[in-house]
């Protein structure tokens, strides 16, 4: 069997190189949100569902937790985004827009609390959108990651109360992701990660790299919410989150 085509500038992507992409920026959010939850017991049992890395987890173990707690945790790999993509048009009824708070509020007890958090505001989002236009074409089916865009407030407050979320609040907190020191090399990371469509590589994303990449970098260095401090680009994101009770 022939292997897929994969431009020679990529490389395979695995956790390690997740975490260089995003950073600490989900750490911080999971622990600014620890902070608005009830208290942990040692009866408490959490469900970190789509744990990617942890960063969930480890907030609540950073926290000096009582003893006795219990997490569970689930993720699907997200290097399978594509494959995952084709499952999900053949098995509807798995995790989805609506499907994931209707299980998180299934497996609560009376009077425990959910909390979803999705990403409202992420900057180079669309610096990836617009690579994928310039370099693909405008009708090229977008990435699966890409193709889903940002969770507004309006989102989550459909979903939750389509899943049958009681007494939802909804708070938005900022983070600043770490794009380390060099830009070009966090978006590289970034196109390889998030911008491989569902068909995989082609020649044409080989031939123009270059161009996806120097079109990412200058987006983030005009983006309003950079900055760089003591050499080290930054891109403010905002995450919205909704809590409810059962």
């Amino acid at each position: 069997m022939t292997a897929p085509f994969m431009p020679k500038q990529a490389v395979a992507f695995d956790g390690a190189l997740l975490k260089e992409l995003q950073r600490d920026v989900s750490d911080a959010i999971a622990r600014d949100l620890l902070k608005d939850l009830p208290p942990l017991t040692s009866f408490s049992v959490i469900h970190d569902n789509g744990c990617g890395y942890g960063a969930v987890t480890m907030a609540v173990m950073e926290s000096d937790p009582p003893r006795g707690i219990r997490i569970n945790a689930t993720e699907i790999n997200p290097t399978f985004l594509a494959q995952l993509q084709a499952k999900l048009a053949e098995n509807p009824e798995w995790p989805n827009d609506v499907a994931a708070p209707s299980h998180i509020h299934r497996t609560l007890k009376p009077g425990g609390t959910g909390v979803i958090a999705g990403w409202q505001d992420m900057p180079w989002h669309i610096a990836l959108e617009n690579a994928h236009h310039k370099t693909r074409g405008a009708d090229e089916s977008m990435a699966p990651f890409l193709s889903k865009g940002c969770y507004k407030k309006e989102k989550l407050m459909q979903v939750t109360t389509d899943a049958g979320w009681k007494d939802v609040q909804f708070v938005e907190k900022a983070a600043w992701l770490n794009l380390g020191r060099d830009l070009t090399c966090w978006a590289r990371l970034a196109w390889i990660f998030l911008a491989t469509h569902l068909g995989g590589w082609q020649q044409r994303d080989e031939d123009k790299w270059d161009e996806a990449i120097d079109g990412i970098v200058q987006e983030l260095e005009q983006c309003e919410w950079h900055k760089v401090e003591d050499g080290v680009h930054k891109i403010r994101m905002v995450a919205v989150v909704a809590k409810g009770l059962k």
